[in-house]
């Protein structure tokens, strides 16, 4: 679709746009997001499976043995019975009552009392042997115990006599005997040479039912779970307990059919589903059954399931923290790396990765401090280049100061010297002197307002000698601005200007010039030079006002004009860069002024809480 593919791109570049930290953390991330869910979601399901498993096996080998221990104490007890039959004392006994036996029912009585205690005392599970005869009754116990009940009345009779094999009975209550308590008896016809079939004789081995309802409730089950021993038609013979789910449990399971179902399967009763297990004890036809709610079967899986989500949600928090800060702490030499770059973007060169790592990153930051140190070589070359350079053009624009001024005023003493009375040549050869003093400057290219000022004063006085005091001027000094550096002989190539341009279409009559120097608020030293002359061409003013930037040796008005105006605003670039301004004023007929700006630098400003003094 278009408009899911345009989304994709618009996502794309905004990724792309994202710093490496969150990229390097939101790749790992996706990663974690599937490999730490699918993980716990594979571990849950195969320890449920193993835990179901284990649980469904457990259930089984609890029904089993169930099922062998009580098909262990039945066959014990047919082998008590096995052994009973194969005994002399039955035999004679079966004997006397077919009166084939001259012995008294006495002396009978007492050997075969004899021999069932031999085998209820072999066997806990034993309550009384019973034997029944037509000629008479013989059993363990005191006659008094005999209840009065006929054998063949009796639900062992009724068991015993449609079938040719021996029976397992339940009844709640002993048929034979007067006693409290629940019993199971194995009956049977006793085997004799004659045929047990054919004669009217039984034989019962009555067992104790509390003994084998102790053993089902020692069975470990877990909570709302019971066992149960059923008959061949499937009604209760043993129960470990009753509640309302076993009664439920029973109307569901009245006729039940296992020999068509597995070893296990579930059965719902009320709201919950139960398991049941069952193993058949061959030995009687009956069934153990074991059966458990399922849920609580189960529950150790329940607890996995929420252990296993606690666990995935902390192994997440856990690695987003541990992703995050291992992405921070592989682009950390990254963005330190960055800040470095913005300090050298900013000028400052000394910065240096220096990293003792080999990785690639510290590769990088050893060939970004080469880079660093390359730079500051040729910085240091091209800086070393360009105050050569600037001495040089220094000494060539002071070299550049008319000569003829000099010669004038040495022809000027000259003719004074002749006039022996005129006593204005020692001013003028002392005027001269300050003058050179001045312009020597000790051979220093920087002086102060005030002796640059001293020196336009000096220049003036001499160059006034010259035109026989055809003009008037006046030096006026600020005492805050004397102080201030500027280039030397700055100020006198303005006033010469006037001198030799200004004043000359007007024969030096009544003219006048004015230099002076102020400070303007709390940062800023102005320096001025005005005339009264016949002005300058609107095109070399034009000229002049252009920015410092755009000052070069030598350029000038084509006609040559200006020449000594474009050194000073060079010298002026030179020295203080972009904190000195020019510009010139003029009026044809009217005059000029000439203004030179320049602001303090950062660490010469006054604090504002003392500007302005007081």
């Amino acid at each position: 679709m278009p408009w899911f593919g345009a989304r994709m791109r618009r996502a794309a570049e905004r990724f792309r746009d994202w710093g490496l930290e969150w990229k390097v953390f939101l790749m790992t991330s996706v990663v974690i997001l599937i490999a730490v869910p699918l993980t716990g979601a594979f571990s849950f399901n195969q320890a449920a499976r193993y835990i179901e498993e284990y649980a469904y096996n457990a259930a089984d080998r609890t029904v089993s043995q169930l099922s062998a221990n009580v098909g262990n104490e039945l066959k014990n007890v047919s082998d008590k019975l096995y052994w009973i039959n194969s005994s002399d004392e039955l035999a004679r006994a079966i004997e006397w009552s077919q009166n084939r036996s001259d012995e008294t029912y006495s002396v009978v009585f007492n050997n075969v009392f004899s021999l069932f205690s031999k085998a209820s005392l072999s066997s806990p599970t034993i309550r009384g042997i019973y034997l029944y005869t037509p000629r008479g009754e013989f059993f363990e116990g005191v006659p008094a115990a005999r209840k009065e009940t006929d054998f063949k009345e009796t639900v062992y009779y009724k068991a015993i006599k449609p079938s040719s094999t021996n029976r397992w009975v339940y009844a709640g209550q002993n048929p034979l005997f007067v006693e409290e308590g629940a019993v199971i008896g194995l009956v049977s016809r006793p085997a004799t040479a004659t045929g047990a079939v054919e004669l009217d004789n039984y034989l019962v081995i009555t067992l104790r039912a509390d003994y084998f309802e102790r053993n089902l409730q020692t069975i470990q089950l877990v909570p709302d779970g019971f066992s149960m021993i059923l008959d061949e038609n499937g009604r209760p013979i043993l129960l470990s307990s009753r509640s309302e789910i076993t009664e439920q449990f029973l109307e569901q399971v009245q006729v039940p059919d296992f020999s068509g179902k597995p070893s296990f399967f579930e059965m719902k009763l009320g709201d919950q589903t139960y398991l049941v297990n069952h193993k058949p004890i061959p030995i009687a036809g009956w069934q153990a059954l074991v059966v458990q709610p399922k849920k609580q079967l189960l529950v150790k899986i329940a607890y996995i399931k929420y252990f296993t989500v606690l666990l995935t949600l902390v192994l997440l928090a856990f690695s987003f923290f541990l992703n995050k800060s291992i992405a921070r702490l592989v682009t950390l030499p990254v963005r330190r790396l960055q800040r470095l770059m913005s300090q050298a973007k900013k000028g400052d060169l000394n910065v240096r990765f220096a990293s003792e790592s080999r990785d690639e990153i510290g590769e990088l930051g050893r060939r970004f401090d080469e880079l660093l140190d390359q730079i500051q070589r040729l910085l240091k070359q091209v800086v070393e280049e360009s105050l050569a350079k600037r001495r040089a053009e220094m000494r060539a624009l002071q070299a550049q100061i008319n000569p003829h001024f000099l010669y004038n005023t040495l022809d000027e003493i000259y003719w004074k010297s002749l006039e022996f009375n005129d006593s204005s040549a020692s001013d003028i050869i002392l005027s001269l002197s300050r003058f050179f003093r001045l312009s020597l400057n000790r051979g220093e290219e920087a002086t102060t307002v005030g002796k640059e000022m001293e020196h336009v004063e000096q220049y003036l006085k001499l160059v006034n000698y010259q035109y026989r005091r055809q003009f008037a001027f006046e030096v006026s000094v600020d005492d805050r601005t004397k102080e201030t550096v500027v280039p030397k002989i700055i100020l006198q190539p303005l006033a010469e200007n006037a001198v030799l341009h200004a004043f000359k279409d007007n024969e030096y009559q009544n003219n006048r010039i004015r230099v002076t120097s102020f400070r303007e608020g709390t940062d800023t030293t102005v320096l001025t030079v005005e005339d009264n002359g016949s002005g300058i061409d609107p095109e070399l003013i034009r000229l002049f006002n252009a920015p410092l930037a755009d000052a070069a040796p030598g350029v000038a008005s084509p006609s040559g004009e200006g020449y000594a105006i474009m050194n000073i605003k060079e010298r002026l670039r030179y020295f203080f860069g972009d904190r000195a301004a020019f510009r010139a004023e003029s009026r044809v007929g009217e005059g000029s002024r000439f203004e030179i700006r320049i602001c303090d630098a950062k660490e010469e400003v006054p604090h504002e809480s003392t500007a302005g003094g007081r």
